[in-house]
């Protein structure tokens, strides 16, 4: 497994044969130091086969366009509700959806302050019929991948969450967790929360899958005994809910 550490986000390649499947891919803004990285490692291009998309979000989501662009041959995994998200370029929310405590929600703002990229928009992309659209749980051989384990739905960050489970017990779970400013009281959550119940549920499905280590877009991997220990401990009371529109 081979890492790619942009400027908040953790992209991650497994290697299949010859190729690599790509976790994420970053800000719109961020394809210089991605082609960088990936340069480094010695990795071109065009071994990427499958790209798999945790959610649609900007920093998730950004490259995908240029990825597809500059390889064709790239197949994008992504929920199928993501899908529709991607064709919209942004970042989608229900009411009543926010930063998870008001420590967070500051930072954030404070953040937003200097980060003149940071807009919650990316290029546009529509899927095409070699693409795969998770709906519900798919084993990775089922969509070509020649891998033990499968994609699951895990909501609660956003309704297209997914994360991808291998058999060995490694979880790559984008922002279905985190690993990230821990000393604002996150307790290995997401910034970030559409829905808690959701998002709790996610992490029991996870750990019903026998887990053993945590591998999110925000952080370093950790291990699965800390979604058990954390398991509840935010609430929506604590929530600073952001206003959409």
């Amino acid at each position: 497994m081979k890492i790619i550490s942009l400027r908040y986000t953790r992209c991650y390649l497994l290697p299949v044969g010859s190729k690599y499947i790509l976790i994420d891919s970053g800000y719109e803004y961020e394809w210089d130091r991605f082609t960088k990285q990936l340069s480094d490692l010695n990795i071109p291009l065009s071994s990427i086969s499958h790209l798999i998309l945790t959610h649609h979000h900007d920093d998730h989501a950004g490259l995908v366009a240029r990825l597809v662009e500059e390889n064709p041959e790239i197949v994008v995994v992504v929920s199928k509700v993501g899908a529709q998200y991607l064709l919209q370029g942004k970042h989608v929310h229900p009411e009543g959806s926010g930063y998870i405590n008001r420590r967070v929600a500051f930072l954030l703002w404070f953040k937003s302050k200097f980060d003149k990229g940071w807009t919650h928009t990316f290029p546009a992309y529509q899927h095409r019929p070699g693409d795969v659209l998770i709906d519900g749980t798919v084993k990775l051989r089922d969509m070509g991948i020649d891998l033990d384990g499968v994609i699951v739905e895990t909501p609660g960050h956003s309704d297209d969450s997914i994360s991808l489970v291998l058999d060995d017990g490694r979880c790559f779970c984008g922002d279905a967790a985190a690993n990230f400013l821990r000393f604002a009281g996150t307790k290995y959550a997401v910034i970030w929360v559409d829905r808690w119940d959701e998002y709790y549920n996610s992490w029991e499905k996870l750990i019903a899958l026998h887990v053993k280590r945590m591998y999110p877009a925000h952080g370093k991997d950790f291990h699965a005994n800390k979604l058990i220990a954390n398991l509840r401990k935010n609430s929506k009371e604590n929530m600073a809910i952001v206003t959409q529109g």
